[in-house]
């Protein structure tokens, strides 16, 4: 019964659709894991033994984002005897949707096994194999539903009766440090998709410099478009009639999210004081995401994104017939999209600044 009803949450699982990406590349993870061994085909005690709880302790290290070595110590029980198997296995795991926080896992591997309680004692080589699927709760904690296949043979020893074969579905948490950098990163895959965080541009606001590089009366701390040529007409932040700036707006999401944490009040304060002080400059909210993943979803999620933008600044008093949010997705990237740190880097909201 049990097994059944683990087996109908895999196939229900499988047809959730995930708005997350989760590169655990170059990352070390500590687990536990839990649930019920299973006797099945080929077991003389299968007639009398039943499925007992199993438990295991796992460590990993993910190799990029679609592969991982796991080494697991776990321990096999059986209701109504004494027996019991305590195992030691290596296993290779390929995570199907890769940078995925949501994804289906195969693995397969070799193990050793010691028979307990049941004579004669003795170590027997085991195979495993294991389908299941992950999900990425927080860029430094996942939960696995996972079900093992294990064949314990006559291998390295004395088999008591006749080969093994034990079923145990069970669920796993893990929990990850290490990585490329200090963050894991999460956009939306099919995401947990963040963008780079950066110090905050407050030059253009404080700067009390009287610089005017380009002499187009504008100084260089307000000059939103340096080196703009002699004699051109400009508005009150240096750019011409035909030029657009740009500026980051430097506010990171939750995985998958859209609300603004509230750390970042002060900086969106002084994005709306500059506003305020130029109320001749039309915004558009951009924002982008990677390209892993599905171009829709992270166009949609990127213009969620832009509009919580639009919407904070509107809450402090600029006139949302100033402001527009769109969302680019994938488009326009700034930096490799082969690599963690150019995608974080893609990953981000700026603000186009134009003359009204």
């Amino acid at each position: 019964m049990m097994l059944k009803k683990l087996t109908a949450l895999l196939l229900a699982v499988a047809f959730i659709q995930s708005a997350e990406a989760y590169d655990l590349s170059k990352k070390f993870g500590l687990g536990i894991s839990g649930g019920y061994s299973i006797p099945v085909f080929g077991n003389p005690f299968n007639s009398t033994a039943d499925a007992d709880f199993g438990y295991g302790v796992h460590g990993r290290y993910h190799f990029n984002e679609s592969w991982n070595l796991e080494l697991a110590v776990t321990r096999s029980e059986f209701e109504d005897t004494k027996i019991r198997l305590d195992n030691i296995n290596a296993l290779g795991v390929w995570r199907l949707s890769g940078a995925s926080d949501f994804t289906p896992i195969v693995g397969a591997g070799l193990g050793v096994t010691r028979l307990k309680n049941f004579t004669p004692k003795s170590a027997k080589l085991s195979g495993l194999v294991r389908l299941g699927v992950e999900y990425g709760v927080t860029q430094w904690f996942s939960l696995g539903v996972l079900a093992d296949y294990q064949y314990v043979s006559k291998l390295m020893g004395d088999m008591p009766t006749t080969r093994a074969h034990i079923v145990t579905p069970q669920l796993a948490l893990t929990w990850y440090f290490g990585g490329d950098s200090a963050k894991a990163y999460k956009e939306e895959a099919p995401a947990k998709q963040e963008m780079k965080k950066e110090e905050p541009v407050k030059s253009g606001f404080v700067d009390e410099s009287n610089l005017d590089s380009d002499d187009d009366g504008v100084k260089d701390p307000e000059d939103k478009c340096p080196g703009t040529p002699a004699g051109s007409k400009v508005n009150a932040i240096g750019c011409a009639v035909s030029e657009k700036a740009t500026m980051t707006i430097n506010v990171e999401f939750d995985s998958g999210k859209s609300m603004i944490s509230s750390q970042y009040d002060s900086h969106l304060d002084e994005v709306a004081e500059f506003l305020k002080k130029y109320s001749e400059v039309n915004v558009q909210i951009e924002g982008y995401t990677d390209n892993t993943g599905s171009k829709a979803k992270n166009v949609a999620l990127s213009a969620a994104r832009a509009k919580s933008v639009m919407n904070a600044l509107i809450k402090r008093g600029i006139d949302k017939k100033r402001l527009t949010a769109k969302g680019f997705g994938p488009e326009n990237p700034i930096a490799d999209n082969s690599t963690p740190e150019g995608r974080q880097t893609n990953r981000r909201v700026v603000a186009v600044l134009s003359s009204k």
